[in-house]
């Protein structure tokens, strides 16, 4: 059995700047998604997928011709052709793999509850890249078609800087940060669709160039900071200035006005998880508000 690992993804700060090649400053996760893989002498010329949640409780499943790519059975739909054009494109960038005649038992799990949103797509993009041998960004242009910072936390695993213009470039970074034991992640208890926000919140409205410079020069800050005092400057300024532009309400303005440290958008505004600074009596806060799910930064991040 070959086994292959790749790492969730949290978006820190440069969120759709990204999209017009501005630097992004984004943070792989300790928790991913896995995907086994058996050859399989029972069922010839097939490929049998089952897709398992974190609770080990079958996502999906579904059964494909390996020549052909055809769905023979699923238990999901939707889910089922979304997969099956991965593997399309996949079989168009090494179309060798897929004229053998054995079949494969492929299993995915993932690592953490689904509705966290830490990249259930991203990560299996880059887990059949592995598996197929091919280029990850590539067959991401090919189906999901995102930024690239994702799949880039996918097999690096430190906080990384990220730009896709003119070509995909990636640093790992070592985060001189003496203030990392005062970050929180706090989960909204709402899953985001990022390629829906993106596309009807920042694609189509006119580029502000000399926004974005200045949005790009506090993700290179956020990098650098040393004190928390200053990170949290960093942080709300970018959110200001980028909610100003989009005219979108920040989280902290929807549901936390009255909280004294910083709470910071992760990607897609609205959904997943903020970051948030500490302060005293933050736990007690978040919980009488119905946020359950309260991360420490070094449980989370890589």
């Amino acid at each position: 059995m070959k086994t292959f690992r790749s790492n969730g993804k949290l978006f820190l700060i440069g969120e759709y700047i990204v999209m017009d090649g501005a630097k992004a400053f984004a943070l792989p996760t300790k928790f991913g998604q896995c995907l086994f893989v058996k050859d399989s002498s029972e069922y010839s010329n097939q490929i049998n997928w089952s897709a398992y949640k974190a609770d080990n409780s079958l996502w999906f499943d579904v059964q494909f011709k390996l020549d052909s790519l055809d769905i023979i059975a699923t238990s999901n739909e939707k889910l089922a052709k979304s997969l099956q054009n991965i593997l399309i494109q996949a079989k168009s960038l090494n179309p060798d793999f897929f004229n053998s005649k054995q079949g494969f038992s492929c299993e995915t799990k993932l690592e953490y509850p689904q509705e966290w949103g830490l990249g259930s797509s991203s990560t299996l993009i880059d887990l059949i890249s592995q598996w197929i041998e091919i280029n990850p960004f590539e067959l991401n242009q090919l189906t999901f078609n995102t930024s690239g910072y994702d799949i880039a936390c996918a097999h690096h695993n430190k906080p990384i800087l990220f730009s896709n213009h003119p070509q995909i470039n990636v640093e790992e970074l070592e985060l001189n940060w003496n203030f990392k034991d005062q970050l929180f992640f706090v989960y909204l208890n709402q899953k985001q669709d990022t390629q829906a926000v993106v596309g009807n919140h920042y694609k189509n409205k006119l580029k502000d160039w000399d926004l974005i410079n200045e949005l790009s020069q506090l993700v290179l800050d956020a990098t650098n900071v040393q004190e928390l005092a200053d990170f949290e400057l960093i942080l709300t300024d970018y959110q200001d200035k980028l909610g100003a532009f989009m005219q979108l309400q920040q989280p902290k303005e929807m549901y936390f006005k009255d909280y004294e440290g910083c709470v910071k958008s992760l990607g897609a505004w609205g959904g997943d998880f903020v970051l948030v600074t500490y302060r005293e009596g933050m736990e007690t806060y978040f919980k009488e508000k119905g946020y359950n799910v309260i991360i420490p930064f070094s449980d989370m991040i890589l």
